[in-house]
């Protein structure tokens, strides 16, 4: 028994140390959001898109499609579809959610406006109005088309009510960079996997005890 509690103990702190699975708690993506644009060369400004809020009513979230760059392309995070957001629609602009309690991973995909100066382009998120670092102030120089990147924010732990922010940021000139295909996952505390992997190894040891009790024999 102790042999098997240690043993067990030394694969949970092992796994501890180890970062946890996560599961995904939204992907906003913008492709079907009321009043987005439908055509290319087209955009819309909305309040409200795929579960994010404008911060400012005066100032909505500009949501674009192929007027300047082209979305991303490819597999997974980088399929962007035709839609994204572009966070300064006549100055700069934010968009905000509020999270449930719990430990998170954040990730988006951002491009430079083109041709637009690095100046004007940044983007911050930020958690209760405080900026998360990694990845801090994205930005960069817009070259002749968009540079899509993906960008991560690491594990931050939220409570109840929490206020997750996208805020433009630099030169407020109604152009700034581009968001598509941002992803919360919700990340299990590490404790929580250990402390059911002793509970599971103590189970299997309790059946083991049963098993070999069921098979002793006896002589008189």
């Amino acid at each position: 028994m102790k042999k098997l509690f240690l043993g067990v103990s030394a694969v949970a702190a092992g796994l501890m140390a180890m970062p946890a699975s996560a599961t995904v708690v939204f992907t906003s993506t913008f492709e079907s959001v009321a009043g987005g644009p439908t055509s290319n060369g087209t955009f819309t400004n909305v309040q409200t898109a795929d579960g994010w809020n404008a911060t400012d009513t005066n100032h909505p979230i500009e949501l674009q499609r192929r007027v300047a760059g082209s979305p991303s392309t490819g597999a997974g995070q980088f399929d962007g579809g035709n839609v994204f957001v572009e966070l300064d629609s006549t100055r700069n602009s934010s968009m905000f959610r509020t999270l449930d309690a719990g430990t998170y991973s954040l990730s988006f995909l951002y491009s430079p406006r083109p041709n637009v100066a690095a100046t004007s382009n940044g983007i911050e998120v930020l958690l209760n109005g405080v900026l998360l670092t990694p990845p801090g102030l994205v930005t960069g120089t817009g070259g002749a088309n968009t540079n899509w990147a993906l960008y991560s924010t690491g594990t931050f732990t939220a409570g109840a009510g929490s206020t997750l922010t996208f805020r433009a940021a630099g030169t407020s000139d109604s152009l700034g960079g581009y968001l598509d295909n941002i992803t919360l996952s919700a990340v299990p505390e590490p404790a929580t996997w250990a402390m059911m992997l002793i509970g599971f190894g103590m189970a299997g040891y309790s059946m083991r005890s049963r098993r070999k009790d069921a098979v002793r024999i006896t002589y008189a």
